[in-house]
């Protein structure tokens, strides 16, 4: 089984790699290219299959530098059934370039993988870059000078984020995030390493676009085609998560250092896109605010410093995943900017429910298991004490409900002009058998999280005590 470990990794990128060749020259015929979205889903699921069957040897590679635990087993996971169903249930239609809108998502979760299984500082920083890249790739398909903006906001959270790892390696003379755990384990004197991880938490929150750092990452994700705003808003969100979660796990012994810090990012992030989430009225930017509130929440755990806190932040990285990902494959094509949404439910039922668990989910609305994952890092705020940020973010939990409640009330109980829908045909996702069997595939996801969140979430702690957390 040892021998089989490293295959989910190499399927999905010899998969990329291919789609992109076959773009490229032309290979294929023009026939067959119309299965290439069947054929990568399949490729990815017989990526995850193997990934559970594996995932059980826990193991390691190239001198210890790639790690095989619970807790790469759970993000691996994760991230592959997210990137199967959204390459099941995008509307290839809306997109700018077959091949390489399924060649991204599929680097973008091979860059997770390798960030789940790094057990050093310099494979997490490759992995986030990794990701981050593929997101600049997709959206400069259509807005080159959106591209543009992405890459050198990601430039800065980049030099950030190397920044603060470098002064992490100079002040305990270690890359591995194990040793460095050991190291600081005792350390009274913190103060040194305050600034540098002030750098890298900012950078951290800039990556991922939560608030307020999400000034480049929302106009890029509100403009793009809707993989490319699944893949900024989702996947990319992901990878820096994942890196917090390790890095967090490897700075318990020094809390006061980085805890205050992700206490206000989290309070200011959940609260704030909770109030943007009822002021805007078109449903991706409130989609979006949605994902940036929950991304506040999985911070929130992230401060507790506490295993229980930890556990409940990488179990609601998996529900936001394949909610933030897929929810703006959803909505389908923009015309003039704005998807047609009033009478979505009529016209597209299916994808109309799976824009409906989505935008629940991330709001954190019962019994779904958006709400699973942030009542397990309420109950670790109140366990650690931080009920400033437990009640801030209860107040804009409760926005985001009501929010995502809005835009529910326009897709199923409000009636298009008949020149509204006239307009809004034309902006609607394509339907087709795939897409439509990848919609019922999300809803079902979405669902089975929801249902089996307590054996779920045991996985998930699990992952927190593979870390090293106690």
């Amino acid at each position: 089984m040892r021998d089989f470990v490293l295959l989910p990794e190499a399927l999905v990128v010899v998969g990329a790699v291919s789609v992109m060749l076959a773009g490229r020259f032309g290979w294929l015929p023009r026939g067959w290219r119309s299965f290439l979205p069947q054929a990568m889903s399949f490729l990815v699921l017989v990526a995850l299959v193997v990934e559970l069957w594996t995932g059980a040897a826990l193991t390691s590679f190239f001198g210890g530098a790639v790690v095989q635990d619970r807790f790469a087993l759970f993000a691996k996971a994760a991230v592959l059934l997210t990137t199967a169903v959204v390459l099941a249930a995008t509307d290839w239609s809306a997109e700018d370039s077959l091949h390489l809108g399924l060649a991204m998502p599929m680097l973008a979760a091979f860059a997770v993988m390798v960030a789940a299984s790094s057990a050093n500082l310099l494979a997490l920083w490759a992995g986030l870059e990794l990701a981050a890249a593929c997101g600049v790739v997709i959206v400069s398909l259509r807005r080159p000078d959106l591209g543009l903006r992405l890459l050198l906001a990601g430039g800065v959270a980049s030099a950030l984020i190397l920044v603060g790892l470098a002064f992490l390696y100079a002040t305990t003379g270690n890359a591995d995030l194990a040793a460095i755990r050991v190291v600081l384990t005792g350390r009274s004197a913190a103060l040194p390493l305050a600034i540098p991880l002030l750098l890298l938490v900012a950078g951290l929150a800039l990556r991922a676009g939560v608030a307020p750092f999400h000034v480049a990452n929302l106009p890029v994700g509100l403009a793009a085609s809707p993989l490319g705003a699944g893949l900024v808003l989702g996947l990319v969100a992901v990878a820096a998560g994942v890196v917090a979660v390790k890095l967090a796990a490897a700075l318990t012994p020094i809390p006061a250092t980085y805890a205050l810090y992700a206490s206000v990012v989290a309070a200011l992030a959940i609260l704030g896109s909770g109030a943007a989430a009822l002021a805007v009225r078109s449903p991706r930017p409130r989609l979006a605010y949605l994902a940036v509130g929950q991304l506040g929440w999985v911070a929130a755990g992230l401060a507790t410093h506490y295993r229980s806190g930890l556990a409940a932040s990488l179990f609601l990285l998996g529900a936001f995943a394949v909610a933030a990902t897929c929810g703006p494959a959803m909505l389908g094509r923009a015309e003039g900017g704005e998807p047609a949404i009033v009478g979505f439910g009529a016209l597209r039922p299916v994808r109309a429910a799976g824009l409906s668990l989505a935008m629940l989910s991330l709001a954190g609305a019962p019994p779904l298991g958006g709400f699973f994952g942030e009542l397990s890092v309420a109950a670790a705020l109140a366990q650690s004490g931080n009920f400033v940020v437990l009640g801030l973010a209860l107040v804009g939990s409760v926005m985001g409900v009501v929010a995502a409640l809005g835009t529910l009330r326009a897709v199923y109980l409000l009636t298009p002009l008949e020149e509204s829908r006239r307009g809004g045909l034309a902006a609607l996702p394509a339907v087709t058998a795939f897409s439509t069997a990848g919609v019922v595939a999300f809803c079902i996801v979405i669902a089975v999280y929801g249902l089996f969140s307590y054996p779920i979430f045991g996985l998930a702690d699990q992952g927190a005590e593979a870390l090293g957390l106690r």
